[in-house]
């Protein structure tokens, strides 16, 4: 799934490349990745219409168009976005695409078809679940230490892997940065959230910054196309059975909710008993 890193690349390239351009034809190849909520027939709605702007809430990037409408799209688990040139081959399972007058498209891939594409008179939002309950911006000004401490006091009952992918409370941050900031703050993922010691919370607020921030580093330095994800930067995610490299510990792979969490037993050591020993590495 592209995560906030990620989105940033992918929206800074259609501010570049794609804003400003005119759709002049929409090609559908799997229906059930749209939502459509205007009155209008697709194509009418859409068609002949001016990308003007791309903006990002969450895991959700809109697409604005003159005329009042807007597309936006929810790549969820398997999602893609790909610039296709002129000259180039779509890449991935093609589920909708926008052809713009430069020849161009903007092609939306998912071979799960679990991605979402909104269509929607601007500013209507109540037809897109999870769009107006995200959290609090974890890249603006309002994220502040003072903040983050009402937050955390708020969800102690949580376990800490839980309380920072919750995108009701804090947008947005998933799997694979969650498992690098908690790595980067030396937190077990199943600790209790009022069980962080106070220099523990302000340590988790540094680390959610700093970590963001290097990934936006590392994937603007990878300089990939938009539909590459690009996780070879990762420290301990998707790392199980290779050595931590902060301290040589063979990297664990656990569950928390029903997620793979990647971890360190030795800088992450468990706070609490649990049922199986994560403070030991894997046989």
């Amino acid at each position: 799934m592209p995560e906030l890193p990620d989105l940033l690349y992918i929206q800074q390239h259609l501010r570049r490349e794609v804003c400003g351009h005119m759709i002049t034809e929409v090609v559908t190849k799997q229906p059930v990745v749209l939502r459509i909520a205007v009155e209008e027939a697709l194509e009418k709605a859409v068609t002949q219409r001016r990308i003007e702007a791309c903006e990002l809430r969450g895991p959700f990037l809109r697409l604005e168009l003159s005329g009042q409408v807007e597309l936006v799209l929810n790549l969820m688990l398997a999602g893609r976005i790909q610039h296709q040139r002129a000259d180039e081959k779509a890449e991935g399972f093609l589920c909708f695409s926008l052809v713009l007058d430069d020849g161009s498209r903007v092609n939306v891939c998912d071979e799960l078809k679990m991605a979402k594409v909104y269509v929607v008179r601007r500013g209507a939002y109540d037809v897109i679940p999870k769009y107006r309950e995200q959290g609090i911006d974890v890249l603006s000004r309002e994220f502040t230490l003072p903040r983050f401490e009402q937050l955390a006091a708020a969800h102690s009952r949580k376990q800490v892997r839980v309380f920072i992918n919750d995108q009701t409370i804090l947008s947005a941050i998933g799997n694979a940065y969650a498992d690098e900031i908690l790595f980067e703050a030396q937190i077990h993922p199943k600790t209790l959230v009022g069980k962080l010691l106070p220099k523990e919370v302000e340590r988790l607020y540094n680390a959610v910054g700093s970590v963001l921030q290097w990934g936006i580093a590392e994937v603007e330095k990878a300089a990939q196309p938009i539909h590459v994800k690009v996780r070879t930067h990762m420290r301990v995610r998707n790392r199980r059975g290779e050595q931590c490299p902060r301290c040589g510990t063979t990297i664990r792979r656990e569950g928390v909710r029903g997620f793979d969490v990647f971890f360190c037993p030795h800088c992450q050591p468990a706070s609490r008993k649990v049922f199986l020993d994560w403070n030991t590495s894997p046989q």
